[in-house]
């Protein structure tokens, strides 16, 4: 798998922990737990800083030239550009919720449940689309002048959590993976 494939491809198991991580935070909400709003919110912002400011524009770049290469596949790219516009929304809608509910803001349980389980299987069937489809059709398809051609015009952006940890910004949540990558080890 060519390199920049395989940066994506660590990108998306990180956000993976991430999905994680929300998702048992919802669980914890929804089954009337100790919920940790701070660290949902921060999810959120982690989301909107790196995976749609970073990591989705790095993939559109590479996407934008794997339309010009395959012809016979080229909807699924346009599709996938379509859903980075989306995803930004879902994740951007996502977080107002969850910071109106922490200023006092009146939203069911059961209302806060449906818009992330939502928007977490949202993001993960995109995922899954690009790593089991696309990835390997790119591999496949794209020629070293074209990797040549998108490295030459990457957007750079460090993940804030994962690459170089801001320790202020993003304290709960470096804090939560931290504590979950220890635990697995433990195990």
């Amino acid at each position: 798998m060519h390199e920049l494939l395989e940066k994506l491809h660590e990108d998306h198991k990180n956000l993976d922990k991430v999905l994680s991580l929300l998702s048992s935070q919802l669980d914890h909400f929804c089954a009337g737990r100790e919920s940790n709003f701070d660290l949902k919110i921060e999810l959120l912002e982690y989301l909107e800083t790196y995976a749609d400011q970073g990591h989705h524009p790095f993939e559109d770049r590479i996407y934008e030239v794997g339309i010009k290469r395959l012809d016979d596949q080229s909807h699924v790219l346009e599709r996938l550009l379509s859903q980075h516009g989306k995803l930004t929304a879902a994740t951007h809608k996502f977080r107002m919720s969850l910071e109106s509910i922490l200023h006092d803001g009146v939203m069911s349980r059961a209302e806060l449940e449906t818009q992330g389980r939502e928007f977490v299987a949202l993001q993960r069937l995109h995922l899954n689309l690009e790593e089991s489809e696309v990835f390997p059709l790119l591999d496949a398809r794209l020629t070293k002048e074209d990797w040549a051609e998108i490295e030459a015009n990457l957007p750079s952006h460090d993940d804030p959590v994962f690459e170089k940890p801001d320790q202020v910004r993003f304290s709960n949540l470096v804090y939560y993976l931290t504590k979950a990558e220890q635990e697995e080890d433990n195990d």
